[in-house]
């Protein structure tokens, strides 16, 4: 076959950081709902403007079938960490989820923001520029599996201190050089907005993760089951891609081309890099103090965060192309920020709350004895309570990006790192054993709040001032329903006075009628190119 030809159509769109699985349980799910949801607010007169309709028909048709993928990777998602859990246990799922966290972050080391450079190229880009990458992933990754695998036996006998933990990190990061030179033939496709194409190989490769994972699951292999499933999936996802997007890679090398990338790359990736740090924390920190199996409990308690916030991913990844055609308005964007923080409170608000007021009763019989659920459930509410936070920062950051504040985000993302690490340590050394597993929550929580503080500054200095009046009432209300599990029932009452003011609900009739205006605008839109496309063939015949 021949080469894939990019698209003649430039597209300003942000990567999907990990577009496939980076553990044996995928990332928990989105639905279009939330697409609507941005587009509603964001886009209301996209309809009306002059060669905007194509690329608009086409953000959505991708969003249908990111939809498709998300949908399915959540119901296999959950399922999955409900049957393979119950069986391995916490220990075991916390040394393999230890392992997935330093997969995932060498893994965007390796990754640079290459795929993004990629993306963003010209529409014009020579094929060269792709065969380039490849092996340049290819040469970097190899050498950064190869660094990592001598460290990581090093550490083991130093730090980590976790029999059977560097054995399954190797296992994993040996993986590093496949699935960088993944991104290549993706970055092809992505181009293209070709998402049916994408959700085709990476719903391929996630059924075979438990095609392989659960009959070895079955016969008592334990975490090895999960790595086995793990290494059927990063074989799969190459494979299809390479053949999804017809790409073959043929020997290019020139510096000066490379030197370009790398340096638009490093700046693009190095604030991702600082914040991902995060990823080492369970490994680093609480694997040695608190246990493999305080580790599980985390790694379960976010799957579950994962799966009832299906809707913050899309919002967020949206908001960066919805908000690049505001950015010489800073009014309409600074008032496009405030409704989509609005709409992804929103969109959070009844699902966290609902999954906290009915786990209790449910996870109990799912889980099995081998769980202690008020436990998972004590790390989900305090998790939770970050989230409905960081939804809303996450927004703003967005925006700062899309106005190339990007070192504002980095300074952001050091002091949240500056504050964690040190923060979970201390934590860690004077903690009772039983409740470190708590300390690293609450540190996570507080060590956000500067990075909230250097987001709100930044769009307040650079944009204007974000309404927080109607968000407020929204996110306490959250607050109140995640911890009334933990600490009294009688918190829904403060959950239905906050939803219940007159200005949230004024607010909320509102979002309804701009949803239902959207879809009614797109409904005419479809209309209107059927009838286009049946017309046109008559004309030909004339």
């Amino acid at each position: 076959m021949g080469n894939y030809t990019p698209s003649r159509t430039p597209l300003k769109k942000q990567s999907r950081p990990h577009a496939f699985p980076c553990t044996i349980f995928a990332g928990a799910g989105t639905q279009m709902s939330s697409s609507s949801l941005i587009c509603a607010i964001i886009y209301p007169d996209m309809a009306r403007e002059s060669g905007t309709v194509s690329l608009r028909q086409r953000v959505i048709e991708g969003g249908t079938y990111l939809a498709t993928r998300r949908v399915v990777s959540m119901i296999f998602s959950f399922l999955g960490a409900l049957f393979i859990t119950r069986i391995v246990g916490a220990g075991n799922y916390g040394l393999f989820s230890a392992a997935s966290g330093i997969f995932s972050f060498f893994l965007s080391v390796g990754l640079m923001g290459t795929n993004v450079y990629l993306i963003r190229s010209s529409k014009d880009a020579p094929m060269n520029l792709f065969h380039l990458a490849f092996w340049w992933l290819l040469g970097f990754g190899t050498f950064l599996a190869t660094a990592l695998s001598a460290t990581l036996v090093f550490a083991g006998n130093h730090w980590f201190r976790t029999e059977g933990f560097v054995p399954v990190a190797l296992a994993l990061c040996a993986n590093i050089p496949l699935t960088l030179i993944s991104y290549v033939p993706l970055a092809l496709l992505e181009r293209q907005l070709d998402y049916r194409k994408t959700t085709t190989v990476e719903v391929v490769a996630q059924t075979l993760q438990y095609i392989v994972s659960i009959p070895l699951v079955w016969q008592g292999y334990g975490v090895w089951a999960l790595v086995a499933g793990f290494w059927a999936s990063q074989l799969a996802l190459p494979i299809g891609f390479f053949w999804a997007a017809r790409y073959r890679p043929r020997w290019y090398w020139n510096m000066g081309e490379l030197r370009a990338m790398l340096e638009y790359s490093f700046s693009q990736a190095v604030s991702g890099w600082v914040y991902n740090l995060r990823n080492l924390s369970t490994s680093m920190i609480v694997l040695p103090f608190a246990g493999q199996e305080a580790v599980g409990y985390i790694a379960l308690a976010q799957k579950f965060l994962n799966f009832v916030s299906f809707l913050k991913g899309p919002a967020g990844r949206l908001s960066i192309p919805a908000f690049a055609r505001l950015q010489q308005d800073a009014a309409r964007l600074t008032r496009a920020v405030s409704e989509a923080m609005q709409l992804q409170t929103l969109a959070l608000l009844p699902f966290l709350a609902g999954f906290a007021a009915i786990a209790p009763f449910v996870l109990p019989h799912l889980l099995g004895a081998k769980w202690d659920v008020p436990t998972l459930l004590m790390v989900f509410s305090i998790s939770g309570i970050r989230i409905l936070l960081s939804a809303l920062f996450a927004i703003q950051g967005s925006a700062l990006f899309v106005i190339k504040k990007n070192w504002l985000m980095l300074k952001a993302n050091i002091a949240y790192i500056v504050v964690f690490f040190p923060l979970t340590y201390v934590g860690m050394l004077v903690a009772p054993p039983e409740y470190r597993l708590f300390v690293f929550n609450i540190a996570d929580l507080v060590a956000h709040f500067p990075t909230y503080w250097y987001k709100h500054y930044g769009v307040s200095r650079y944009l204007g001032r974000v309404d927080y009046r109607i968000t407020s009432l929204w996110t306490l209300g959250g607050i109140a329903a995640l911890l009334a599990p933990w600490l009294g029932w009688w918190l829904y009452g403060i959950t239905l006075v906050l939803i219940g003011h007159p200005a949230s609900v004024r607010e909320i009739r509102e979002v309804i009628r701009s949803i239902l205006a959207q879809r009614a605008r797109r409904s005419l839109l479809s209309q209107k190119s059927s009838a286009d496309s049946e017309r046109q063939p008559l004309k030909e015949e004339f």
